[in-house]
């Protein structure tokens, strides 16, 4: 099954199509241009060793592109263009920039087949950063916008799931847009989201946040008291609720 797509940003072409992807996705920067290797390539019509223009695509099942990244400059890190025909899939690398997400290779293949409810919470929290990464990537690339889609009343915010601020905005995402839902990826991001949610008259909705005293613990009292006065800035009723208590 292909996964990945190298395009043409320019013309739309693909010029490379592979089952998967190696070392692109690693906990580094991205200043500097990295080895990485498309593994088992179906197609390759890169006929020059470097390649400027170019986006790597992650396609779900049906080939739909889900993700997208604007590489530019990508450089062979072959000598001799490998034979790509037939039953010959072989592994291509490649000089480029890679994505500062370790983890976000694995949450992709989650994407590809589909996300439900609670994904997110189900990894270990070392993965969360990268899962905010993978949300945000595939709502914008499926063409949505930083606002409020869903028709909620009363929004509900699992407290106990909230460990770090990725948490948050992971929990955020989906308790705001359902699952695999975006809003917003920083206090900024949250801020953009009502305020483009205020302006569009997008459906005005009630967040009860579940277990507050812990995620305040985990958040801290600036963060958390930043959020809140954001939402309540922007016409959002927020309801703090203890662990046990009435909602």
């Amino acid at each position: 099954m292909i996964s990945y797509r190298l395009v043409d940003e320019e013309s739309g072409k693909v010029l490379l199509a592979a089952e998967d992807i190696r070392d692109f996705f690693v906990a580094q920067d991205l200043e500097t241009p990295e080895r990485f290797t498309f593994v088992r390539v179906h197609r390759m019509e890169i006929t020059r060793r470097k390649t400027e223009g170019t986006e790597l695509q992650v396609v779900d099942r049906r080939g739909e592109p889900i993700g997208a990244y604007r590489l530019g400059r990508v450089e062979a890190a072959f000598g001799e263009a490998p034979n790509v025909s037939g039953d010959e899939h072989p592994d291509v690398e490649f000089f480029g920039y890679t994505c500062e997400y370790p983890k976000a290779g694995e949450i992709w293949k989650k994407w590809a087949v589909g996300v439900e409810r609670g994904d997110w919470a189900r990894q270990p929290p070392e993965w969360h950063g990268s899962w905010l990464h993978v949300a945000q990537t595939a709502w914008f690339t499926s063409g949505k916008r930083a606002t409020r889609y869903e028709t909620w009343d009363t929004v509900f915010l699992d407290g106990t799931q909230i460990t770090t601020r990725d948490a948050f905005f992971c929990a955020l995402g989906e308790a705001v847009n359902g699952a695999g839902g975006y809003f917003g990826s920083s206090h900024g991001g949250l801020i953009d989201c009502l305020r483009t949610a205020q302006r569009e008259h997008a459906h005005p909705f009630r967040l009860v946040w579940r277990d507050f005293p812990s995620s305040r613990h985990a958040l801290g009292d600036e963060f958390t008291d930043a959020v809140v006065s954001a939402f309540q800035e922007y016409g959002v009723e927020v309801t703090a609720v203890e662990s046990g208590a009435s909602e």
